[in-house]
């Protein structure tokens, strides 16, 4: 029979044993810490298969005592263009067909109807043929002065939740067709917008599409004719198209695109769409955001172009390396959320093994890349690597074909674990050397830390009982925002200021660090 009590003691043998055997690693910090290879890693690129898009999901906390605004049943999303949709007000036969369902389903239900905490993400082109068509509305105009516009909207609809309509659509051009049908039970106002509104092309689409449910609706065609009778006693003042109803924001009355559009761009410079700089964009920072601006990602070929588009306007902030050299009269920083690292991979047949033995060797790097410039500042902290022939690479994928046909080598620099390139040069025919020199960590620019055969575990050969590790150098990516941008903005650039500092650890995660 086994005794089981002797488990413990052999786990803590076997432990102390390989510890043993284990050599240790001191001063420089290693990237692999509770980490598994690099093989197994997936990355998210965002939450919709169209390019250009993201569905940001709300968080729908809605009180339950709003129930009593609904009448309950099953629903198609509100993202599309005519919707499934019950209201009590004028809507009661439906009552008895969804009465059976729990309160919990009913809520459900009721959440997926009500307008949407945060909004989705809308692609530029459809934002700007909002824009040229409503630029001169006043309407619109009194959106785009509110810095919360979308928060104003959710404010007001928990205040006064909508009432919703079967088979009544959600857009209308500008208008919201949530707002124009919860405003009938209003009839006085409801009259009022209509006179001052007969000649809006967008009200008018909504009116035709109400007339056309009120045929099998009578609550319905009764809102309307008391709409029709408050509208015929306004008299003959000269309608007002600006006109609100008293404690209605511009942003209630505005479809998801409308307000969308009406709302600042920032345009982030990123890098290549497989790189860190693109995911953190699109995965975290995008959803977090969506609600003040519509944020863009700008793909560039790597820092020197994103230094050149914040320069030139192109760009209203963006990821650089933390080697960059910029006027902080120009550029803010941000924060600084993960670490990149210089990655010098040769022919694994070659015989060098640090950046020392690169004297006789022919490197490649891609023409005018952030990895370009990192070279450039080593010959500066060491001219001794202004003797290492340099070529120009078409792109990283150019560079390592380079050096695994020829006897020679390339350089990146890339967070680990969160490029598409570690994928690429994690192979037998390439290797890893060390970026030891003391003299690159002059000034400050750069740490020491190192690269462990557990995420490379091609290019780093690794022992029978554990990894092995090659020495590097890390500077810090450093998100920048254009002061021309925070000071035409200065109240959202604070709300994204805090916004991104809260989400700093968050983004450490999702690139591995």
């Amino acid at each position: 029979m086994t005794d089981h009590r002797k488990r413990p003691l052999t786990a803590l043998y076997l432990a102390l044993t390989l510890a043993a055997l284990t050599p240790a690693t001191g001063g420089a910090k290693s990237f692999s810490s509770s980490r598994p290879s690099s093989a197994t890693k997936t990355f998210a690129f965002g939450a919709s298969s169209r390019p250009g898009y993201f569905n940001s999901v709300p968080r729908n906390n809605y009180a339950p005592s709003l129930l009593k605004n609904y009448a309950g049943g099953a629903f198609k999303s509100n993202r599309s263009s005519v919707s499934t949709k019950f209201g009590k007000s004028y809507n009661s036969t439906l009552e008895q067909q969804y009465s059976r369902q729990t309160a919990q389903k009913s809520f459900e239900g009721f959440q997926k109807a009500f307008p949407a905490e945060k909004p989705r993400h809308f692609p530029e082109a459809d934002l700007q043929k909002y824009r040229s068509r409503y630029a001169d509305n006043g309407i619109y105009q009194q959106a785009t002065h509110d810095q919360d516009a979308w928060g104003t909207r959710e404010r007001y609809y928990r205040s006064q939740p909508p009432v919703i309509v079967n088979g009544g659509s959600d857009t209308f051009g500008m208008l919201s067709g949530l707002f124009l049908y919860k405003l009938l039970n209003n009839p006085a106002s409801a009259g009022e917008y209509a006179y001052n509104h007969q000649n809006d092309a967008d009200y008018l689409k909504w009116r035709a599409e109400a007339d056309r449910l009120a045929k099998d609706n009578a609550d319905l065609k009764a809102q309307l004719a008391k709409l029709d009778s408050a509208k015929n006693s306004q008299g003959g003042a000269a309608p007002n198209p600006n006109w609100l109803p008293n404690g209605v924001p511009a942003a209630a009355v505005m479809s998801d695109t409308a307000l969308k559009a009406s709302q600042a761009d920032f345009k982030v410079c990123v890098g290549s769409e497989g790189g860190p700089y693109y995911k953190v964009a699109q995965k975290d920072m995008l959803p977090e955001l969506i609600q003040w601006v519509n944020l863009n990602p700008i793909i560039t070929k790597g820092t020197p172009e994103i230094m050149a588009k914040l320069a030139s306007g192109d760009c209203d902030a963006g990821f650089i390396q933390g080697d960059s050299r910029f006027n902080n009269q120009q550029l803010d920083v941000v924060f600084k959320p993960f670490l990149e690292a210089g990655h010098l991979a040769c022919n694994a047949a070659t015989h060098a093994k640090t950046i020392g033995d690169m004297a006789d060797k022919t490197l490649w790097i891609p023409q005018n890349s952030g990895s370009r410039m990192t070279w450039d500042r080593f010959v500066e902290l060491n001219p001794v690597y202004s003797k290492v022939t340099v070529k120009n690479a078409v792109n990283y994928e150019d560079a390592i074909l380079k050096a695994v046909q020829g006897n020679d080598c390339l350089f990146y620099m890339a967070a680990p674990h969160a490029a598409a390139i570690d994928r690429l040069i994690d192979r037998k025919e390439l290797k890893l050397l060390a970026i030891d020199d003391v003299a690159l960590l002059k000034g400050g620019v750069y740490k020491a830390r190192t690269l462990s055969s557990s995420d490379y575990s091609q290019a780093i050969q690794s022992s029978l009982l554990s990894d092995n590790y090659v020495p590097t150098v890390t500077t810090p990516a450093t998100f920048v925002i254009s002061m021309a941008w925070k000071n035409t903005h200065p109240d959202l650039a604070a709300k994204i200021a805090l916004k991104l500092s809260d989400l700093e650890k968050q983004i450490t995660r999702d690139v591995k660090q």
